[in-house]
């Protein structure tokens, strides 16, 4: 018997990995950047962890005020331009095709650094106009086991999981390792015990510049 047929996928949940293998001295670079940024202000009220509303429990993340793109530094003009933007376009472009030609993303980004016992609680990130979020690996504690420090996302449709999809899914983390998803998958991190510092960059990525600018701040000096 004839017949046409079509194929449709409802929703996806599409999440870009991109591990950059020539990184480690623009890393160390941007680790040294935001250790000095931890330095001054991470016992200050210009932690954003001292406000008790935002998913970091523990340790340092930059104030909510300060895009950390906008930053007069060389590493972090490398790091968006270089890394952070193309692999932006690439996404936008798998994920809403042509639609993506009249995007002109501009990137909001913070830091957090997490030391033994920090952790991120679950969370994702409803901004409006927030097209795609990420994750940058700056620096990661050595050998630590599976799940700790680890980024792990829930099922959006918890439905499915009657019929035999997993729950979450989790991601590795590596130093250079960007990691690209939607704004609306809902997402935790690991907690870990070892030594060391977890460094990251997260950054959410809007359709259009905002009218309203988010200052940065000049660290150069």
């Amino acid at each position: 018997m004839e017949f046409t047929q079509d194929i449709e996928i409802h929703y996806p949940t599409t999440v870009m990995q991109r591990s950059f293998s020539d990184a480690a001295a623009l890393n160390s670079r941007l680790y040294a950047l935001l250790r000095a940024l931890a330095d001054r202000y991470e016992k200050t009220a210009r932690n954003a962890v001292s406000s008790g509303q935002i998913a970091t429990q523990g340790g340092y993340q930059t104030a909510a005020s300060m895009n950390l793109f906008l930053l007069k530094e060389e590493a972090i003009r490398t790091f968006r331009d270089e890394l952070v933007l193309p692999a932006v376009r690439d996404y936008l472009e798998h994920v809403f095709g042509d639609q993506a030609r009249h995007f002109n993303p501009w990137p909001d980004g913070w830091a957090n650094l997490l030391r033994r016992g920090d952790w991120q609680r679950p969370h994702f990130h409803p901004t409006h106009r927030n097209v795609v979020c990420g994750v940058y690996y700056v620096h990661l504690p050595g050998n630590l086991p599976e799940p700790q420090g680890n980024i792990e996302f829930f099922n959006p449709i918890q439905a499915s999981v009657n019929h035999g999809f997993p729950s979450t899914r989790r991601l590795l983390p590596a130093e250079g390792k960007l990691i690209l998803f939607p704004p609306w998958y809902v997402h935790y991190v690991h907690p870990f015990e070892g030594e060391g510092e977890r460094c990251i960059i997260a950054f959410d990525v809007f359709a259009q510049r905002p009218a309203r600018r988010v200052q940065g701040e000049d660290t150069s000096g």
